[in-house]
C-alpha cells in the first residue's frame, strides 16, 4: 500500500466518521426540539386545563355560599313554625363552605340539639314509653 493509498483512505474514512457523528447529532438535537415542543404544547394545555377548573371551583363555592340558600330556612314564617335551628345549622355549615367561619364541630352540635330535640318530641308523643323510646334512640346512636 502506497502512502497515497493510505492518505485517501484516511481522509475518506475519517469523512464518513465525521459525517455520521454529525447527522446523529443533528438527529438528536431534533428529537430533542420535538421532545421540548410536546412538553411545552402539554403544559401550556395543563395551564389551560388548570385555570378552567379554577374558574369552576370558584363559581361552585361561590353558589354553595349563596346567601339565598338559606333564605327559605331563616325566613321568619319558618323560623316561627319551626324554630331556628335549621337556619342556623345552614348559616353554619354556609360559613364553613368559604373556610374562614365556623368549624365542621361546631355545626355538628347545632345538628345534634336539633335531632335530640326531634327524638325527645316523637319519644314524648301520646302512646309511647317516654323511657324505653329514649333509651332506645340513646343505643342506636
Amino acid at each position: 500500500m502506497s502512502i497515497t493509498t493510505a492518505i485517501l483512505l484516511g481522509v475518506l474514512g475519517g469523512s464518513v466518521t465525521t459525517t455520521g457523528i454529525w447527522f446523529w447529532i443533528d438527529n438528536k438535537n431534533a428529537d430533542i426540539t420535538k421532545i421540548t415542543t410536546l412538553q411545552n404544547d402539554t403544559i401550556n394545555k395543563l395551564a389551560t386545563l388548570n385555570a378552567s377548573i379554577s374558574a369552576r371551583e370558584l363559581e361552585i363555592k361561590q353558589q354553595l355560599t349563596a346567601p339565598d340558600l338559606i333564605a327559605v330556612a331563616c325566613s321568619a314564617q319558618y323560623m316561627t313554625d319551626h324554630g331556628d335551628l335549621l337556619c342556623r345549622e345552614m348559616f353554619c355549615r354556609l360559613q364553613t363552605r368559604e373556610g374562614d367561619g365556623a368549624s365542621q364541630v361546631e355545626c355538628e352540635q347545632i345538628a345534634n340539639v336539633a335531632n335530640s330535640i326531634a327524638v325527645y318530641g316523637m319519644c314524648t308523643a301520646p302512646g309511647i314509653d317516654t323511657t324505653k323510646c329514649i333509651d332506645f334512640v340513646t343505643r342506636r346512636k
